[in-house]
């Protein structure tokens, strides 16, 4: 019979305690797949002024939301050999959300803080745009999940020349 040694026994305990930590956060990172965030309420209102609860997405793995406003627009312009439409998506505004208690969005008359900007310096030729909220959930463990909340209900102009004291 023999004995074995401190180390042997210390280095047993500490792949037992490795082996069970490791398979804890395999365990969590599947329950990701699981929970998946949820959002059933649509965002009210047009442009910078949103309305919306974002605390069903929070749960036990939410460690914070990064939550951000898109403009999503087409832009046609002249290009050889007939007309080109071009997608446009602008992050306008956005948030770190750290617990459930300020996961309550209620922005009115909201600058954008982000401006928009257009490479043909002319809003002329730009459709008007749909605002978007997306989402970001960062987890204590498991992958990152992203989804949308919500969306105006109608498209937005943008200002027409006479208004270039706004920039959007």
């Amino acid at each position: 019979m023999t004995m074995h040694s401190v180390y042997q026994r210390i280095n047993n305990l500490s792949a037992f305690l490795s082996t069970c930590l490791f398979t804890l956060a395999a365990l969590i990172t599947a329950t990701t797949f699981i929970l998946q965030p949820t959002s059933e309420a649509v965002s009210k209102g047009n442009s910078l002024s949103v309305e919306h609860d974002l605390t069903p997405i929070f749960h036990w793995n939410a460690k914070q939301l990064f939550v951000y406003i898109t403009a999503d627009y087409d832009h046609s312009s002249e290009a050889k050999g007939g007309r080109k439409i071009i997608d446009n998506r602008v992050v306008v505004w956005d948030r770190i959300i750290r617990d459930k208690e300020s996961a309550k969005l209620n922005l009115v008359n909201q600058r954008p803080k982000y401006p928009l900007r257009d490479y043909s310096k002319s809003w002329s030729n730009a459709l008007p745009a749909n605002y978007t909220l997306h989402y970001d959930v960062m987890p204590y463990v498991g992958i990152l999940t992203s989804g949308t909340a919500g969306q105006t209900t109608n498209p937005v102009k943008f200002p027409t020349k006479k208004n270039k004291a706004k920039t959007w």
